[in-house]
């Protein structure tokens, strides 16, 4: 009786998911559109991990995870400066939870914002985001900010880095075979499987930024921002780096093709979020931080105006010498 309990619920349950898709022409659109995730009804039930290589989960559990982002968060924490300021802090972590919020994440997140004017921000495995100061100061509105704090959301909600992790595992155990193959067929494998194992990172590493990018302009809509800060942002940066060659090196070299980004998160954008009659573009709040952050530039600027920069000082002939000739060679005289 029981079992057959089960059975018709489960049978309601999945008429129940036929008859939404059925009756949602937005999400049958979207799917026609070839939207990587049409669902954004679901966007918090989602399951968007999905196989590695079409048979394998991803070997390392939400706890673990956890516990290797706390440990790489550490380290970092070690190497840099962090800046001190509640008022900031409080602020920035209210961005980084409401995404969260409205994101497919499955751990908790914290934010640390590290003292330097590059422009940049990550996130570790397990929820740990580290925003850097000169990223809040480039934006011009909150959608920008939120919508580069979006993209790092999306790299722990699809879990990126422990997928790595796991891809890397499953490569080295693909090469086992190989120790025992002998001659030169087994150096040809050996150096196959090493070739194929740096590739498939490269691949990797392209495709989670792209996945990356598409997932957090849908977490940047769900949590009500403007999408569109997501290109403004990427569009100033590449005008900045015409501008100022090299200035803007670490952003660009963590994140690819900036050009490519605006092309498909513009398509996503047009083709697979619906319109809202109402978007967060920015606040006065927004504003007050950057002003702060400003002023906290400029005490700095001044404190450090009276500290004399080391320089390269000449030798002084009569110090070098204790004040003494220095020994010159004479030319012998013909006489």
């Amino acid at each position: 009786m029981k079992r057959m309990r089960k059975i018709i619920f489960m049978v309601i349950f999945l008429m129940g998911i036929y008859s939404f898709s059925y009756d949602n022409p937005d999400l049958k659109l979207r799917k026609e559109r070839g939207c990587r995730y049409p669902d954004l009804e679901n966007i918090g039930n989602r399951d968007i991990n999905g196989r590695i290589y079409l048979l394998f989960p991803n070997f390392i559990s939400f706890k673990k995870e956890i516990q290797i982002g706390a440990m790489l968060a550490a380290e970092v924490e070690k190497n840099v400066k962090l800046l001190e300021d509640e008022d900031v802090y409080r602020y920035i972590n209210g961005i980084v939870q409401n995404i969260s919020r409205h994101s497919d994440a499955k751990v908790p997140f914290s934010v640390k914002i590290i003292d330097t004017d590059e422009v940049n921000a990550f996130a570790l495995p397990g929820g740990f985001v580290f925003v850097n100061k000169g990223l809040i100061e480039t934006a011009d509105t909150e959608c920008e900010l939120a919508g580069v704090i979006a993209h790092e959301t999306g790299h722990v909600a699809a879990r990126h880095a422990t997928e790595r992790l796991t891809k890397m595992q499953l490569l080295q155990w693909a090469a086992i075979p190989s120790i025992f193959v002998g001659g030169a067929g087994g150096i040809a494998l050996r150096n196959g499987v090493g070739f194929a194992l740096n590739l498939k990172l490269l691949g990797i590493t392209r495709g989670s930024e792209k996945e990356a990018d598409i997932l957090g302009v849908e977490y940047t809509w769900n949590a009500g921002y403007d999408p569109y800060g997501f290109i403004t942002f990427f569009e100033k940066m590449l005008a900045r780096e015409k501008k100022q060659p090299g200035k803007f090196a670490s952003w660009f070299r963590t994140h690819p093709s900036t050009p490519d980004r605006i092309s498909y998160v513009k398509r996503e954008i047009e083709n697979c979020l619906p319109q809202k009659k109402k978007y967060i573009v920015t606040t006065s709040e927004f504003l007050r931080i950057k002003h702060k952050l400003l002023e906290y530039d400029n005490v700095l600027k001044v404190k450090n105006r009276g500290k004399k920069k080391p320089t390269l000082k000449k030798r002084n002939k009569s110090t070098t010498t204790g004040g003494k000739k220095r020994p010159t060679l004479k030319r012998l005289d013909d006489n």
